[in-house]
């Protein structure tokens, strides 16, 4: 988006001219996710749910490679789109310039560090004698594959603020179509299990990595890559902004690794298989919080950086409308359509379908909340209150859920862990709302 298109006055301001940013985002969103549901999908289904098991065990790895990106994707893209509200194209590049050298830097540091050690972490992630193997072909590809998730993650969000969503959208889409098509290859046709699916996962990265490289080198219109005067407290500013989504992404990590070895402990390895389930089926549906909130993101920033408080105001009425809403609608939709969607990974008859259709429908309760902490925490970044946003994220997902996932399967076992984690999203709900208050944009 050029800066002369952007919201100058409220008479300018309409929810469907909203919309052409948040659809794209959404769906951007939505494929993002895809990579791994998919093969969750696929190796539940003809593999085994051992298998699914192991994918599930692995992911708190590609968790923490997700966070890393995350934060520089999110925190530097708010920053890039203030400055571009501003009218500073040039230092806006070189937040954009920071935030791809020091993630993909990161990265590697990171993927280097866990394969010298791999057996010995995979242990302690909770790989069992059925599921090692496993874990270790799908750990090894995705960690192979940490500069193509990580330059994925930041071209889509980057891509976004120098205004083109729709390029954004393909190339999330792209990179998910061909793992689709991979996954029919390799894991439904050729039969090669969980190094099919991680082949197919790599290959859609690598595919969306290229697209986003590819508009860069031609179509961008606000943002320039550049080496020359790069500096390390620009990188580290731009990380601590985005602070928040790798809190939340770490936070999954060492949650996913309780809730896998509470699951175990309570029903083995159909228990982690079940968790899996659940965690793939929650992306698609707080996806749509996601995408809204990061939909509305850079449209705030822009807003910010130009001076213009008055759209701020204006954009965040839509924002609670829809969040009045979305919630109430969502829940509904996980509670009836969670059979058929398990159906994807889980036969009717088996032990693994009850335990996740049971749970879904206690988990789902969460989304009554999440929606606006997820947007409250988006909104802080998107208006440089990285810190603010980070400590929301770090309650909801790492220290509340940590808390009632050691205390309530004392209780109630197993459907007390499912319902860890609408605890924590109503505890912290009140919190969300003060901000909003407390923090607004004056």
């Amino acid at each position: 988006m050029e800066i002369k298109t952007m919201f100058q006055n409220m008479e300018e301001i309409k929810f469907r001219r909203v919309l052409k940013f948040i659809i794209p985002t959404y769906l951007t969103s939505l494929f993002n996710t895809l990579y791994t549901i998919i093969d969750g999908a696929y190796v539940s289904r003809y593999v085994s749910t051992n298998a699914l098991a192991a994918i599930n065990t692995v992911y708190p790895l590609v968790n923490i490679l997700t966070g890393i990106a995350l934060a520089f994707a999110t925190g530097g893209s708010a920053i890039a789109a203030i400055d571009i509200g501003a009218g500073n194209t040039k230092k806006a590049g070189h937040s954009f310039s920071a935030s791809m050298v020091s993630s993909i830097f990161m990265g590697c540091i990171f993927s280097i560090l866990i394969l010298c050690n791999f057996t010995p972490v995979l242990t302690f992630l909770g790989a069992t004698p059925i599921t090692m193997q496993n874990c270790r072909i799908y750990g090894f590809l995705w960690l192979l594959a940490s500069p193509a998730a990580i330059g994925k993650e930041l071209f889509t969000y980057f891509i976004r603020v120098d205004g083109s969503p729709k390029w954004s959208f393909a190339t999330a889409f792209s990179g998910g179509i061909l793992n689709i098509l991979l996954d029919q290859i390799f894991v439904a046709h050729f039969h090669m299990g969980i190094l099919g699916a991680g082949l197919a996962t790599v290959l859609g990265l690598a595919l969306s990595c290229a697209i986003g490289i590819f508009y860069f080198a031609v179509y961008r219109k606000n943002l320039r890559f550049t080496i020359n005067h790069l500096r390390l407290s620009l990188g580290l500013r731009c990380m601590v902004n985005g602070l928040s989504e790798c809190i939340d992404q770490l936070a999954v990590a060492v949650t996913t690794i309780v809730f896998n070895r509470t699951a175990l402990t309570l029903s083995g390895e159909n228990g982690i298989a079940a968790v899996s389930i659940i965690m793939y089926l929650q992306f698609l549906f707080i996806g749509v919080y996601f995408g809204y909130s990061m939909g509305i993101s850079p449209l705030l920033s822009y807003a910010l950086g130009n001076g213009k408080k008055e759209i701020c105001h204006k954009l965040e009425q839509y924002s609670c409308r829809f969040f009045a809403i979305a919630p109430l609608v969502i829940y509904g939709l996980t509670y009836f359509c969670a059979p058929f969607a398990i159906t994807f990974f889980a036969e009717k008859t088996s032990i693994v379908f009850k335990l996740s259709l049971s749970g879904m429908r206690l988990y789902g309760i969460s989304f009554l909340f999440s929606g606006f902490n997820i947007f409250a925490a988006i909104r802080l970044t998107a208006y440089g209150k990285g810190h603010y946003s980070g400590m929301i994220t770090f309650l909801r997902s790492f220290a509340l859920l940590l808390i009632f996932l050691l205390i309530l399967p004392k209780f109630w076992g197993i459907a007390g862990m499912w319902l860890a984690v609408p605890a924590a999203e109503a505890a912290i709900f009140w919190v969300s709302l003060s901000t909003c208050f407390l923090l607004s944009v004056r």
